[in-house]
């Protein structure tokens, strides 16, 4: 018996021969899965490219023509026919928008990444940092801990309730004392 009989009798004793087949299937079928996602995901995005592209387009000549008529109407109608004078309004509302524009830029950027963050929180592709990668079983019991934090969270924000009714029943009993006490006096 040489080592590659010995190896394969192994294999068939302990069944790694099927495990190993039926890894490789199930790797197939995650490969395959990954490729349908990624031609699906990309169809969508050159779709949504084209159609952006499209509308940008259409709106940006919607939008230029719109401002050409702007301009030579209150160039025509409050200045009589001087044409610099309803183009330089409408150029300093636009220098007016930019600014507040540019001035925004940080709040945009925050509420965008807010929202990029809380829309893939749990899927995933949801960021993690090297130490959950590198130490899967600290991230286990990291949520472990915070999962008890939240139901002794929970368990005070109860009491909490139960104190905050009790304290509202005793503010109601005494504004009925109270008019109680106005309606005897009357």
């Amino acid at each position: 018996m040489n080592k590659e009989q010995i190896i394969k009798q192994i294999k068939d004793y302990f069944g790694l021969n099927v495990l190993s087949e039926q890894i490789q299937i199930y790797l197939d079928f995650q490969k395959e899965i990954i490729k349908t996602s990624v031609v699906d995901g990309s169809s969508k995005a050159i779709h949504g490219v084209i159609k952006g592209a499209g509308f940008a387009f259409l709106g940006l000549c919607i939008f230029l023509f719109l401002n050409l008529m702007l301009g030579f109407g209150i160039s025509e109608w409050f200045f009589n026919s001087r044409y610099w004078t309803g183009f330089s309004i409408l150029t300093g509302f636009y220098i007016i928008l930019a600014v507040i524009f540019a001035a925004l830029q940080s709040t945009i950027k925050e509420k965008v990444e807010d929202e990029v963050i809380a829309g893939i929180k749990g899927t995933p592709l949801e960021l993690k940092n090297i130490r959950e990668i590198i130490y899967p079983k600290a991230t286990i019991s990291k949520h472990i801990e915070k999962e008890s934090i939240e139901a002794n969270t929970t368990e005070s924000n109860s009491t909490q309730q139960e104190i905050q009714r009790t304290l509202e029943e005793q503010a109601h009993q005494e504004m009925e004392q109270l008019d109680e006490n106005k309606s005897k006096d009357s």
